[in-house]
Formats: C-alpha cells, sequence, structure tokens
C-alpha cells in the first residue's frame, strides 16, 4: 500500500489537475508468453556438470562458490537463443533481451543458492553462440533519474544508517505549495537526502517506463509477478543497508557506481520464533553485525560490485552494504566517486503466498481444520513466526519453498496435480494430525485457487508495467514533436498530462492486487457451508450499510483506500470520524468515502444465533465468543 503522505501530496495534484478520478491505460504486453516448463533436476545436473568439470582441473578444487557461479553461467549460455527469440525482430524488445536472459537463467538454474557474477562473465555468457545483447552497465542513472523526476511524480524514502539497529526509512520530500512544481520531488532534495542514507525508490518499476521494460521481461521469463526498486547511495557511507533479511528473492543489477555488499547464511530461526526469518533488522527488529555469527549467521559473499555485475540473494539471506573506498580496493577511483545505482528486482512468491506454508494454512482454512500444530491461522497473522519456525531443519526447508516455476503460465494447469500431492506430502511431515484432517480433495482444490489468483496477480502486474511504458512512448512522441516545432526545454504540464501521472495511473492496478489476494482469503475462510435462513446482503453493502463505533473499515484519503476504524457517528450516521492504521484521524467522511471490511452480524431467517466463521483457531473461536457475550450484554 502507498504511503499517506504520498497521497497527501497527490490529493494536491489532483485539485491542480481538476480531476478526480483518473484514466486507468489497460493495454496487454505484446512480449510473448513463455511456455517452458522449469526442470529441476535440469538445474541439479548442471551444478554436478561443473563440479565433474573443475576436478578434472588438478590446479583447483571446486569451492560451493565456483560451482554456484559457474552453474548460473551455463544456464545464461543456455537461453541465450531463446532470449533472442523471446524479442523477436522488436527493437525496444531486443534492448530487454539480456534481462529477459538473466531471469530465464535463474529460473533454470533454482533459487537456492546466493552467487555474484561479473560484468565480464555475464557477457561472455550471453554473447556465446553469436548472441550479442546488450551490457547492464548504465542502463539507468543519475541522468535518467533526473529525467524521470522532471516528467512524473515520484515518491522516495531514505533508508537508516545505523548498522546496529533495525533498517527504517523516512521521507526525502513533502509538498511545498499547491503548485505542481511546489509538490513534486526534485533532484536536489534527492541530493541532499544522499548525504544523509540511500534513497529508494519502491516499486519504480510500475512508475517509470523505462524500468518497466525489465519488469516485463522478468515476467515473462520467470512466471512470476516481479517488483523493481531502485537504490541510490553516495560514496564514502560506512553504512548505505544495515544487516537485513528480504522477503523476496532478489536479484541485484548494479548499474553505475560502486558498492561493497557483504551475504550470509540464514539465522537459525528457532533462536528467535517469534522473529519473521523474511523481516529481520527491519523496523524494531535489530540484526547488528557483530551477532549475526552468534544466530548461526556464516560469511557467504564479501564482494564490490561495478557498473554490469549482478548479485543474487535468496529471501531471508541476511545482507548489509557500504560505500567505503577501503572496502573496494579493486576499483577504479573514478567509479568509487560516482553515485552508486543499482536495481533491484524481486521475484515475489512469498509476498503473493505462492509457497507450500501459505498452500498449508489455505488448505486447512479452506477444510475448516484448526491448525493446532503451527497456529497463526488467521488473515492479519504472520504465519512466519511462532511455531513454524520451530520445525526440524529438513521439514521447515521443504514447507517454506516457493511452489515451482510455470504455475502461472498457460500450461500450468499440467502441473496441479503434482504440486497437490507434494502440497499434501509436506503437510503431512508438517503434522500429521492436522493433514489428515483436510478432505484430499482440498489439497487439490486449494492449488487450483492459488494458480487462478496468482495468474490474476500477474496480469495485473503484466498490464501495470505495459501502461507505464506506453507512457513513456507517448512521452517521448510529444517531445519529439515539441522539438520538431522548434519548442526547446521542459514541456508544459498540462491538465491533461497531469492526468497521466504515475501517482494517478498506478494505484488502480494495486487496488485490483489488493482485491484479489482479499478474494483469496475470503475463499480460503469458507468451507462452502452457509447453512439455512441466511440474508441475502445488498448489492454495495461494503458502502451502504451502517456503520457503529468500533468497525473496522478503509476509509478515503486523497483517492486511496487505508485501513482504518469508526471512533464517531455524526448526526443521524450522516458522517463518520475515523482514526487511520497509523494513528491519524478524519472527520466527517461521507458514507460512501468508507468500505465496511465485513457484514455486520445478522440473524438468520428463521432466528438462530449467529455463527462462528469457519478456520478459527482455538484462541481465535474464544475471542470470537467473547466480542458475542458483550454485544447480547449491550
Amino acid at each position: 500500500m502507498l504511503g499517506k503522505q504520498y497521497w497527501t501530496a497527490t490529493s494536491l495534484l489532483l485539485t491542480i489537475a481538476g480531476c478526480v478520478t483518473p484514466p486507468v491505460v489497460n493495454a496487454f504486453s505484446s512480449i510473448p508468453w513463455s511456455t517452458r516448463p522449469t526442470l529441476t533436476m535440469a538445474a541439479t545436473e548442471r551444478r554436478a556438470s561443473v563440479a565433474s568439470t573443475k576436478e578434472g582441473d588438478a590446479s583447483s578444487t571446486p569451492s560451493l562458490d565456483d560451482i554456484n557461479n559457474l552453474s548460473i553461467l551455463k544456464a545464461l549460455q543456455e537461453v541465450g537463443s531463446t532470449a533472442l527469440e523471446w524479442a523477436g525482430e522488436d527493437v525496444e524488445s531486443q534492448k530487454l533481451a539480456n534481462f529477459y536472459a538473466l531471469f530465464r537463467g535463474i529460473r533454470e538454474n533454482g533459487l537456492s543458492t546466493p552467487f555474484y557474477i561479473t560484468r565480464d562473465q555475464v557477457s561472455s555468457a550471453l554473447h556465446s553462440n553469436n548472441n550479442i545483447m546488450q551490457s547492464f552497465a548504465g542502463f539507468y542513472t543519475m541522468d535518467n533519474l533526473a529525467q524521470s523526476l522532471q516528467e512524473d511524480f515520484l515518491d522516495a524514502s531514505r533508508g537508516s544508517t545505523d548498522n546496529r539497529k533495525g533498517w527504517k526509512s523516512s521521507t526525502v520530500s513533502s509538498p511545498r505549495g499547491n503548485s505542481f512544481e511546489e509538490a513534486r520531488m526534485t533532484l536536489d532534495e534527492v541530493n541532499a537526502a544522499l548525504e544523509k542514507g540511500t534513497v529508494i525508490f519502491n516499486s519504480a518499476g510500475a512508475h517509470i517506463g523505462q524500468l518497466a521494460g525489465p519488469c516485463l521481461a522478468c515476467a515473462d521469463a520467470s512466471g512470476v509477478p516481479p517488483c523493481l526498486n531502485v537504490y541510490v547511495t553516495a560514496p564514502h557511507k560506512r553504512t548505505s543497508a544495515p544487516p537485513h533479511t528480504d522477503k523476496q528473492d532478489v536479484v541485484v543489477i548494479q548499474t553505475s557506481g560502486a558498492k561493497h555488499w557483504r551475504v550470509y547464511s540464514p539465522p537459525d530461526p528457532s533462536l528467535r520464533p517469534s522473529a519473521d526469518r523474511y523481516a529481520r533488522g527491519k523496523g524494531d527488529d535489530n540484526l547488528p553485525l557483530h551477532l549475526l555469527e552468534s544466530v548461526g549467521c556464516e560469511l557467504l559473499l564479501d564482494v564490490t560490485l561495478t557498473p554490469g555485475d549482478i548479485l543474487y540473494i535468496p529471501a531471508a539471506f541476511p545482507h548489509t552494504t557500504d560505500t567505503m573506498p577501503e572496502n573496494m580496493q579493486d576499483v577504479s577511483d573514478d567509479v568509487q566517486g560516482e553515485t552508486s545505482f543499482h536495481l533491484t528486482v524481486g521475484m515475489d512468491t512469498h509476498v503473493w503466498d505462492l509457497d507450500y506454508l501459505s498452500a498449508r494454512r489455505m488448505a486447512l482454512r479452506r477444510a475448516n481444520v484448526p491448525d493446532t500444530a503451527l497456529g497463526q491461522a488467521g488473515d492479519e497473522d504472520n504465519k512466519y513466526v511462532g511455531n513454524s519456525n520451530l520445525l526440524p531443519s529438513h521439514i521447515d526447508k521443504e514447507i517454506q519453498e516457493p511452489l515451482p516455476f510455470g504455475l502461472l503460465e498457460e500450461d500450468g494447469d499440467k502441473m496441479v496435480e503434482q504440486i497437490s500431492l507434494e502440497l499434501e506430502r509436506r503437510s503431512r511431515a508438517v503434522d500429521e494430525a492436522t493433514a489428515s484432517a483436510v478432505p484430499s480433495s482440498i489439497w487439490k482444490e486449494t492449488v487450483e485457487r492459488l494458480r487462478i489468483s496468482g495468474m490474476g496477480l500477474l496480469d495485473i502486474h503484466m498490464r501495470m508495467f505495459t501502461s507505464a511504458v506506453d507512457e513513456d512512448r507517448a512521452r517521448q512522441m510529444e517531445a519529439e514533436m515539441a522539438a520538431s516545432l522548434g519548442q526547446t526545454g521542459p514541456l508544459k504540464m498540462t491538465p491533461e498530462k497531469m492526468q497521466r501521472l504515475s501517482c494517478f495511473r498506478v494505484p488502480p492496478f494495486f487496488e485490483e492486487i489488493n482485491a484479489v489476494q482479499q478474494a483469496l482469503y475470503d475463499w480460503s475462510s469458507s468451507n462452502g457451508d452457509t447453512g439455512g435462513g441466511t440474508v441475502q446482503l445488498p448489492d454495495n453493502w461494503e458502502f451502504t450499510l451502517p456503520l457503529k463505533l468500533g468497525d473496522e473499515v478503509e476509509a478515503d484519503l486523497g483517492g486511496a483506500m487505508f485501513p482504518a476504524k469508526i471512533t464517531r457517528v455524526v448526526g443521524d450516521q450522516m458522517a463518520y470520524d475515523v482514526q487511520f492504521f497509523d494513528g491519524d484521524q478524519a472527520q466527517g467522511l461521507e458514507r460512501d468515502m468508507i468500505k465496511l471490511l465485513k457484514p455486520p452480524a445478522m440473524e438468520g431467517a428463521d432466528g438462530d444465533e449467529e455463527k462462528p466463521p469457519p478456520g478459527l483457531t482455538p484462541k481465535e473461536l474464544k475471542r470470537w465468543k467473547k466480542k458475542q457475550d458483550k454485544k447480547k450484554n449491550k
């Protein structure tokens, strides 16, 4: 969900532009789908082949790093021709063939271990067999960012630099007035923020056309919805990112300057079960460098990325960065002195519930089986904390794994049966009792539903990225037209152009994404038993039924909906005051500006008492009963 300050600024632009609801571009990518299934055995055989080759060389003994790096390079060689076939004759697609090859190679190689490959190694692999592709170096730099800031209304945050505490972020800019120029972020503000820490452009691939192209290539190559962020760091920063873990498998592409990285093996989750393994070192969770070894972490990679280099870090692997010259002794002074730019592309399998742990939870909820083994069954519960962190290591590894590549693609239905059997097997390994209570048909139904949901998410992402590419091309045509008429300097921002800004274009796609996710959770919470005598809810009940104090809602703030709670009913339910999730408040909102998240308790036509929703854990059921008792006593 986009930040509230972002939307406060955006509301100013709505007033300036004279519009309330911006148009949504609904274009589909012309880039063809890739349908070749992943063969995990191929990655295993490739590693074995690399290892045997190295062993045949008496002058060297293969290390794990050697095998991982050479394995991905061999995979890149194998997919080079496929990438050029994917690009075809389209000039713009040909510029992105290197991105497609990279992510196709990672898909074929597997996601389990980190690797680092240099620009020269990448070039050699991608240019083998006369497969000529562009370098990643210089793809997006300070000049490109300056243009993006000039053309659009972008948001960014600045990361903290204290390596003893969790990574937190703060705002880079805030509106200085009511005009467009006063409301949007400037390059001067970005440069000022760089003096204090790394500047982060989250979801830049959805907002910036030049970066949306790589996202389309990644989505086609991997078959999962990606997210691309941009990280900008000034030289001589002792800590540009404190030690932390991520929920995504991330691919780091250095485009300018240099950055020093240290990557560690994951902490032992059983040492701190209450911590989310995918969010260690973030917020209030501290993961200082000197404590990494005490939680079971081993330094795996200590490398400096320069333009064109690639680093891959699986989810839950801690990493930290800096731009100190003493850690870059093999890097030229010119590169050391440049501002560091890198793209981080996340493959969001855990984010979108595309892993076996999420699938297990969905199946148990659908079957109305309380999860007495792991708990954390509610929509708002974090499934990555608690008992899931206490499983034996071999079971933990299997249940945390993403669902196989290819499930969301056109022929992914052929994989459903095998994945369903694997889901049941892994769930039984976690806990035989709960798995045995799930009807056999539910396992397959769950995988099918995750496939449908995932395909919907992938489609939304593809349309979102395509809309950014289309807008970028439209701006290029307008600039060319202005040049042909002798106009110089930045083009004037008109109300029509303002409506096409990414701050208006992108949010409707995220609303679609939220709706798909909510539909998945609603499905898993309903076992199909609606009971007798239920009352039919009116159409659009979320925005029409009366509200009362304490109702959990989403309320409108500058055109976006944010979680909130009703704090006051004004008059005869003509308006409402709300408190947002972060403590901020809004007064006098009309009913159609508030979305009720759950229907009110309603008696059936036969007068039966309300029944508890299916899928509650014992703790949740107890909490639900207490709420019902309070209602009766009012």
